[in-house]
């Protein structure tokens, strides 16, 4: 058998420190007690009062037998002696309790206590419970109670994941903590003896905050790793199977589709770990930042002799602050390139649709933005790398100054064999002679470099300029459309508005319509139960409506199918239930009569759309009444606003957008590596578009229309006028102003990033 190792964690468990910590505020309890004849046990509830409006009251709920009780009971006076004397004591024989077993009835206690004694009991248990609740605490006493209802682990457990975690975070912490109290002891030490032993000690803690740094955000980085291998493995093998498998149609879109969803994931998490990097770099400058701080203040109390023993740390200081930077700024440089890659897709994936073209002014103002920041960004990282140059220069010179100021002094002689020791000691000078010039080469070099990163920074400087303006004259031009769209669409607008409007009217209206032939469906079936004559009247009189001939002084509306002998009857539609401040307006008769005959039975089960409706005249007024024969109640917006229809379904509101092959603008972007390694821009392709042949404009008309009949209508793209469609978001116009963004994109880039990357990764500073 393996013999378990010493620092396996198996089989144990990670308490939480703030298990048995109350939440604050404390939770409001309250406890109620009763006694249940039936199973003969105590019944116990527990209400908590929401704290918050939003959330749900809880409650629990349990029986106790006596024994259960007393066993609660000490349970809680072991978290809290206090308790001991607190518990009310119970009697020995309780009605219904079939507790003692044989014993008890061979031997019975004692008579059972009546009503009145269990109720003072009960009031007795819930006193102790609410001082239990005091001293012990809402959740040792809900657990003590009602544990099968509140079985959750979580509260009190965590995984070992979360506690090497904090474990780890809490190392960070105090590796922090202790550079922070040796760059404090830096004001007591008055020598240089002390404060070289000083420095000693700094270099160790911040040697152990760079280890508990790394550790804590590899322990960070290791899932999105993970995620990252695994996306990357998944989707070479989906590209595998769709190269060399047969498969169908619909198999191939399911794994193209895939595909896709890996390659989302796999640059998610590339973003994460970038994210995490740019943190890492930001702990260790702000670390070699202080140290370098209190060096520098260091250096302003001691002399210039004496302070030339520490001058070797003060310059590898340096060199380490700066190339520390250098990383953060690189980090954050790939950050950048990957927001700015993010917006060039989004730009050219977008759909032919009329409101992309804002979108498409959006993101263009965005990637300028953008570009802007990743100038600044490569402007410092440039800037750092000229320091790091400086501080090799000023290195190199002063051990060039050191070989210079070294003076040999040499005896006088009268042996050949101190002649020997004489070209001895020449040839080490002639071997100094060769280190200085190899020193001098190694200055020329760096001085190259130094010329090459400030040429590189004046470009840099020129196309952050050129950003500059063109995002300030995209600003403007933004603005100035804005302006102009309000200033010459305002009328436009306000006519969408009233469209709206009177759809949302017209679909309301339809909603009551549909509620009243309900209501009317359900008389109908309450008067089929019990017939009678209902007469509905109005709750005050109003005039004649003025749209009906003048002889008729009031209606009478019969829900009956009309009878074939039936004079005097014009068939009207029924109405839709039109809103309040339309029924005033429509100016309805004094009184509707609904008559119910007995006849409608068979026609009961007609739909309620069908219900026929009558108008029933006097004889005198039918001769005024036949030029009208069907009246239909109409609103005023129906009748007065023609220029305004309800339907906005117009065909020339918005014209055809017909969508093009995306697969020909668009190639997946399977560059997914390291984080040094930038993500290729996508593909572009241009719109082929297909000539259209003019008709002969010396042919006559009837001769065109003969030779159409006879080889048939043959049906093509008509050109439409571009001043008429010149406003309306075309499929050309959206590829035209895409492509004139990406132009200008282009101008304000740099023009290789391969050039980028080849001058700032050099390995002077990686090394």
């Amino acid at each position: 058998a393996m013999e378990p190792q010493p620092d396996s964690l198996e089989g144990w468990v990670a308490v939480r420190d703030t298990a048995f910590a109350e939440p604050q505020p404390p939770p409001r309890l309250r406890f109620l007690v009763g006694w249940n004849g039936a199973e003969g046990a105590f019944a116990v509830t527990c209400h908590g009062r929401a704290e918050a409006a939003e959330q749900a009251p809880q409650s629990w709920a349990g029986l106790f037998s006596a024994p259960a009780l007393r066993g609660v009971h000490r349970q809680l006076s072991a978290v809290c002696p206090r308790l001991e004397p607190a518990f009310p004591e119970l009697p020995p024989a309780l009605p219904g309790a079939a507790s003692g077993g044989l014993w008890a009835v061979l031997f019975p206690g004692g008579a059972a206590p009546d009503e009145a004694e269990l109720q003072e009991l009960c009031r007795a248990l819930e006193l102790y419970l609410g001082w239990a609740l005091e001293l012990c605490g809402a959740r040792v006493v809900l657990d003590a109670l009602f544990a099968a209802d509140r079985c959750c682990d979580d509260e009190y457990f965590e995984s070992l994941h979360e506690l090497r975690g904090k474990a780890l975070r809490g190392h960070l912490a105090r590796a922090k903590e202790a550079l922070r109290r040796v760059l404090q002891q830096h004001k007591s030490a008055d020598t240089m003896v002390a404060l070289m032993k000083v420095y000693e000690e700094e270099d160790e803690a911040y040697q152990d905050l760079v280890t508990m740094a790394t550790q804590f955000y590899q322990y960070l980085l290791q899932p999105f790793r993970d995620m990252r291998e695994l996306a990357t493995l998944y989707k070479l093998e989906i590209l595998k199977s769709l190269q060399y498998d047969n498969l169908g149609p619909r198999r191939v879109a399911a794994l193209q589709k895939d595909a896709d969803e890996w390659t989302k994931r796999a640059e998610s998490a590339v973003c994460s770990i970038q994210d995490i990097t740019v943190n890492y770099f930001k702990e260790t400058v702000k670390a070699l930042a202080a140290m370098h701080k209190q060096m520098e203040q260091d250096e302003e109390r001691f002399g210039k002799t004496t302070w030339a023993s520490a001058l070797p740390r003060l310059e590898n200081l340096k060199y380490m602050l700066a190339k520390e930077t250098l990383q953060h700024l690189r980090a954050r440089e790939l950050c950048l390139k990957q927001k700015r890659t993010g917006i060039q897709k989004l730009m050219e994936n977008l759909g032919e649709q009329e409101e992309n073209l804002s979108i498409v002014e959006e993101l263009e103002i965005q990637y300028y933005e953008t570009q802007l920041e990743l100038y600044n960004v490569q402007l410092e990282v440039l800037k750092h790398e000229e320091m790091l140059l400086i501080v090799q220069l000023d290195t190199i010179k002063r051990q060039i100054k050191e070989k210079q100021d070294e003076v040999v002094y040499y005896d006088t002689c009268e042996n050949p064999e101190e002649l020997k020791v004489i070209e001895q000691s020449m040839g080490q000078h002639f071997a100094n002679l060769s280190a200085m010039t190899v020193l001098r080469q190694k200055t020329k070099q760096l001085e190259a470099k130094r010329g090459t990163v400030c040429a590189r920074r004046a470009y840099l400087r020129n196309k952050k300029d050129q950003c500059e303006a063109s995002h300030r004259q995209r600003l403007q031009q933004a603005e100035e459309s804005r302006r102009r769209f309000q200033q010459h669409h305002s009328i436009q607008i306000k006519r969408d508005k009233q469209k709206e409007e009177e759809k949302k009217k017209k679909a309301w209206i339809s909603q009551e319509r549909q509620k009243t032939l309900e209501r009317l469906k359900v008389f109908r079936e309450a008067s089929t139960k019990c017939p009678a004559h209902v007469v509905l009247k109005t709750s005050r009189p109003q005039p004649r409506s003025p749209r009906l001939p003048r002889g008729i002084p009031q209606q009478a509306v019969v829900l009956s199918p009309p009878p074939a002998s039936s004079t005097g009857a014009v068939p009207a539609a029924l109405p839709p239930a039109p809103p309040p401040r339309v029924r005033t307006a429509l100016k309805q008769p004094q009184s509707i009569l609904l008559v119910e005959d007995k006849e409608q039975k068979a026609s009961c089960q007609n739909p309620p759309a069908d219900i026929p409706v009558q108008i029933f005249v006097t004889d005198g007024d039918t001769e005024e009444q036949k030029p009208s024969e069907e009246l239909m109640l109409k609103t005023p917006s129906a009748t007065e606003d023609k220029a305004l229809p309800l339907s906005s379904d117009s065909p020339s509101e918005s014209p055809a957008l017909h969508s093009q092959d995306d697969s020909s603008r668009r190639s997946i972007n399977n560059c997914i590596g390291s984080m040094d390694e930038v993500l290729a821009s996508l593909k572009r392709s241009e719109v082929h578009l297909r000539k259209v042949e003019q008709p002969n404009p010396y042919s006559s008309v009837k001769d065109s229309i003969l030779s159409a009949i006879r080889q048939g209508v043959k049906l093509r793209k008509v050109n439409r006028d571009p001043d008429r469609d010149g406003s309306k978001g075309s499929p050309n116009e959206l590829e035209r102003s895409i492509k004139a963004a990406m132009q200008r994109i282009k101008k304000v880039s740099a023009d290789s990033e391969e050039e980028e990357d080849n001058d700032q990764n050099n390995g002077e500073w990686d090394s």
